[in-house]
C-alpha cells in the first residue's frame, strides 16, 4: 500500500507546524556559546554599576552591575556579604547580564560599606567565577582607611585555619584596652565579617581608626558570621579589643602580622592518650637516648644577682602510631635532661611538647565560655625511626617563646 504524502500532510499540518515553533523558540530563548574555538576560561568582566567603587555619599536602596556576558547566581544569601550587613529582607536578583541588590531600608549613617562577593557569580557556560570582587563606597563624606589583619591558628598542630569567620564587635569606647564584649557576642550578626584564606590570614580595610574593636573567630557552614543557639561550635577570641591601624602606617611596615594569632581548635581534635605498654623484648625493640632542654629566657636581678624568670610546666611526650609512650615535665628555665627509653617497638615516632598553661599535666581544648584559651603544642622537626636492636640518640631545645601563641612561657 502506497502513502499519500499530500494527503497525510493536509491532515498533519497543524501539528508540524506546532513542533517548528517550539524549536524555533527553544533556540531563541536559550543563549548559546557558538561551536569550535577555543575554550573560554576568562570570568565574567563588570561593565557598568550604578555605584561606582569608590562612591561617596551613598544614599541609593539598590546597586547594579551589568556584565560582558550571560552569568548565573550561586547562593548570593551566603556567598555575597557586606560589612557593616546590610538591612534585614535584602534581595538579590538577575535579570540577564545585570545583577542588582536591593535593601528595604536605609543605610547606616557615615559608615563605609564592603562587598565581598566570593563565588556568588560565574558565567553562564563555562562556569568561570568572579573572584576576588571587593565593592566599596560611603554613606559619608569619605572612606575609612583602617585595617586591621592577623591570622587564625589551631594550638594543636600551628596550621593556619582555612575559611574561618573571623567577627568585629565595636566596643563602647574607643582606646585598645577596653573591656570586652559578653560572650553572647557571637549569637548575633557581627558589624564587621570576613573569612580567613587558604593559609589562615585574614584582613579587614576601610574600617573606623576611632573605634576598638573584640575580635572573635569560629567555624560557619552556613555563612550566617554568627553562631545558632545550641551550636557548639569552638570560638577562637582575644583577650583584648584593638584598634584598626591607619593604611599609611601599615604600607611602611609592610605585610606583618598585627595582633597575636587567634587559636581556634577544631572540634573533632582530640587530645592523644597516654597508652598503658609492656616493653618488648631486647632483641625485637629498640633503645631512645633523648637529651632535651628547658629552654632559658631573660633574667631578673635579683640581690645583686641574675635569675631566670619563673616559668609555666613543659610536658615532653613522646608519640608512636597508637599513643603516647612516655612523657617528662619541667617547670626549671634552662634545665637539661637525659632519658633513656628501652624496649621500644620498632616504628615511627614524634616528639612534642605542651605549653602547660594551667600546669594540670595534660593538653586542655580550653573553653570560650569560661574564658580559657586552648594549650599549644609543638613538634620536633625530625621524626625518630626506632629499628630492633638499634640505640638512637636526639635531642632537643624547648623554646619558651611560644611560636604558636607569641607568648613567653
Amino acid at each position: 500500500m502506497r502513502l499519500n504524502w499530500s494527503r497525510w500532510y493536509s491532515e498533519h499540518s497543524l501539528i508540524v507546524i506546532f513542533l517548528t515553533f517550539v524549536v524555533f523558540v527553544q533556540g531563541c530563548a536559550l543563549p548559546a556559546a557558538p561551536d569550535g574555538g577555543p575554550r573560554d576560561k576568562e570570568p565574567p568582566v563588570i561593565l557598568e554599576a550604578s555605584i561606582p567603587n569608590g562612591s561617596v555619599q551613598v544614599s541609593a536602596r539598590e546597586a547594579t552591575w551589568k556584565f560582558d556576558e550571560f552569568v548565573v547566581l550561586s547562593s548570593p544569601q551566603q556567598n555575597f556579604t557586606s560589612s557593616p550587613p546590610l538591612p534585614a529582607g535584602t534581595t538579590y536578583e538577575l535579570r540577564g547580564k545585570t545583577f542588582k541588590a536591593a535593601w528595604p531600608d536605609p543605610l547606616l549613617e557615615n559608615s563605609t560599606y564592603v562587598f565581598q562577593w566570593g563565588n556568588t557569580i560565574r558565567d553562564l557556560h563555562e562556569g568561570n567565577v568572579l573572584k576576588g570582587v571587593q565593592w566599596v563606597f560611603s554613606t559619608g563624606n569619605q572612606l575609612d582607611s583602617g585595617e586591621i589583619q592577623g591570622r587564625v591558628v589551631n594550638p594543636w598542630t600551628g596550621e593556619g585555619v582555612k575559611d574561618a569567620a573571623v567577627c568585629l564587635y565595636p566596643t563602647r569606647n574607643h582606646w585598645h584596652g577596653d573591656p570586652v564584649l559578653n560572650d553572647s557576642c557571637v549569637f548575633s550578626p557581627a558589624t564587621y565579617a570576613t573569612r580567613t584564606n587558604d593559609s589562615g590570614y585574614y584582613t579587614f580595610s576601610y574600617l573606623r581608626t576611632d573605634t576598638a574593636y573584640a575580635i572573635r573567630a569560629f567555624a560557619d557552614a552556613d555563612g550566617n558570621n554568627k553562631l545558632s543557639p545550641g551550636e557548639l561550635a569552638p570560638v577562637g577570641y582575644l583577650e583584648d579589643t584593638w584598634r584598626p591601624w591607619a593604611s599609611p602606617w601599615k604600607e611602611s611596615w609592610g605585610p606583618v602580622d598585627y595582633l597575636p594569632p587567634i587559636l581556634l581548635l577544631d572540634q573533632k581534635m582530640v587530645a592523644d592518650s597516654l597508652l598503658a605498654w609492656e616493653p618488648w623484648g631486647a632483641d625485637s625493640s629498640g633503645t631512645l637516648k633523648l637529651s632535651w632542654k628547658h629552654g632559658c629566657g631573660p633574667r631578673q636581678a635579683v640581690d645583686g644577682e641574675l635569675w631566670d624568670q619563673e616559668s609555666l610546666p613543659f610536658i615532653l611526650q613522646l608519640k608512636g602510631k597508637t599513643g603516647i609512650y612516655a612523657q617528662w615535665t619541667s617547670d626549671k628555665p634552662c634545665s637539661e635532661h637525659t632519658e633513656v627509653l628501652t624496649g621500644l617497638p620498632p616504628g615511627t615516632y614524634t616528639l612534642q611538647a605542651i605549653y602547660d598553661r594551667n600546669a594540670n599535666g595534660m593538653l586542655d581544648a580550653g573553653d570560650y565560655w569560661t574564658g580559657q584559651a586552648p594549650e599549644t603544642r609543638i613538634f620536633a622537626k625530625e621524626k625518630i625511626e626506632i629499628k630492633a636492636n638499634w640505640e638512637v640518640e636526639t635531642v632537643w631545645e624547648l623554646p619558651r617563646n611560644n611560636p604558636i601563641s607569641w607568648e613567653f612561657h
